[in-house]
């Protein structure tokens, strides 16, 4: 090939590149008076990157950019307070050619196609939710209900959720080959629980490169195949902690030594956490005796000052570990805390998500085996 015809090709490529490019114009509200002359943003979400940026003012603001392939974006305020990095507004949109609208305050979204499907989509979701919810609160608020009127209550709330599931498998289906998809199913791991590693990889085998490479929903199904890995019937993962008394380090496997264990993943800043200790301490109480049990509370993402205050507060006397690395959480695909699991003598994990009463149960039919 010479050089003139490779010129030619360059910049016939560049040319299909510009003509290519669409403008997508978007328009909103973020109605909130903190916020006045302080900056919105718009970031691609496949790359974390900044698009583009401007400023709130009288509520309103404007933004263009330069779409080649709609892509799955956020709108995001600057935070309402300094000292508190959480609290701002966002939005989830599509960024396809054309002019959408979207208020940050009432979650609205219009005006392209896709971006009028993901809202449609954000009701139902939305609603869906909001009905499980009040049948949670039912259930909290009275718990003294008569036995028929919780199983109810807990029947009705399982058809809520059933339903929901099916919208989203549904809308997912309809939209594998669109951003919209992708979306939908970081919402489905969000929400389901029931849907495990084989079954998001069976899924996302017939969708498009948008939807199977979107980087937050590959990020979510790698920890949801370390939890694969970890899952009940596995055998527990060996970890280099740090032994909280003596500041040395220390394999979980010298501690658990094939005893019955629980490790229960804490924070001291984590409420649910500070919630199961009770559970935790009387099971601690109920069978410290025993030679074939021990209980290790794993201290992650927290402060040393905090945990020993806490530790202290909350009179913790039995084996602590800290984790300052993340290794553990990510070699047991934890995103959230409290996470107590029980490992059986011979090193099989025996549960996951243990909670409250259960937690005693469990080591009690583990120890009578």
């Amino acid at each position: 090939m010479n050089k003139i015809r490779i010129i030619n090709l360059a910049l016939c490529v560049m040319l299909t590149t510009m003509v290519s490019a669409q403008n997508c114009h978007i328009k909103g509200r973020v109605a909130v008076p903190v916020l006045q002359n302080k900056s919105i943003s718009i970031l691609n979400m496949n790359t974390g990157k900044q698009l583009a940026s401007t400023k709130i003012v009288d509520s309103t603001f404007a933004l263009d950019i330069d779409v080649d392939e709609p892509f799955v974006a956020m709108l995001k305020t600057d935070p309402q307070y300094p000292a508190n990095p959480r609290s701002y507004y966002y939005l989830r949109i599509v960024g396809e050619p054309g002019e959408i609208f979207a208020d940050l305050v009432t979650d609205t979204l219009s005006g392209t196609p896709l971006n009028d499907r993901l809202y449609q989509y954000s009701k139902k979701r939305d609603y869906e939710v909001s009905v499980i919810n009040a049948y949670i609160r039912q259930l909290n608020e009275a718990l003294s209900m008569p036995a028929d009127r919780m199983m109810e209550l807990t029947n009705k709330m399982e058809q809520s959720m059933d339903k929901l599931f099916s919208m989203m498998r549904e809308t997912y289906e309809l939209n594998k080959d669109n951003p919209v998809g992708a979306l939908v199913m970081e919402d489905l791991l969000e929400y389901d629980d029931e849907l495990d590693y084989e079954k998001v990889v069976n899924m996302l085998e017939e969708a498009s490169p948008v939807v199977s490479t979107y980087q937050p929903l590959k990020t979510k199904l790698d920890a949801l195949e370390k939890v694969s890995h970890t899952s009940p019937g596995k055998p527990y993962i060996d970890l280099d902690l740090t032994d909280y008394k003596t500041g040395k380090p220390i394999k979980l496997s010298k501690v658990i030594k094939g005893k019955v264990a629980i490790i229960d993943f804490w924070a001291s800043w984590c409420r649910p956490c500070r919630a199961e200790i009770p559970h935790i301490k009387k099971v601690y109480e109920k069978f410290k005796d025993n030679k074939d049990f021990v209980v290790i509370s794993l201290n992650v993402w927290d402060k040393p000052d905090a945990q020993a205050k806490a530790i202290k507060d909350l009179g913790m006397t039995w084996t602590q570990l800290t984790d300052a690395t993340r290794n553990a959480t990510d070699t047991y695909g934890v995103d959230g805390i409290p996470q107590i699991l029980l490992i059986d003598k011979d090193g099989t994990i025996i549960a996951r998500d243990l909670r409250g009463e259960e937690i005693e149960k469990a080591v009690k039919k583990a120890l009578e085996k």
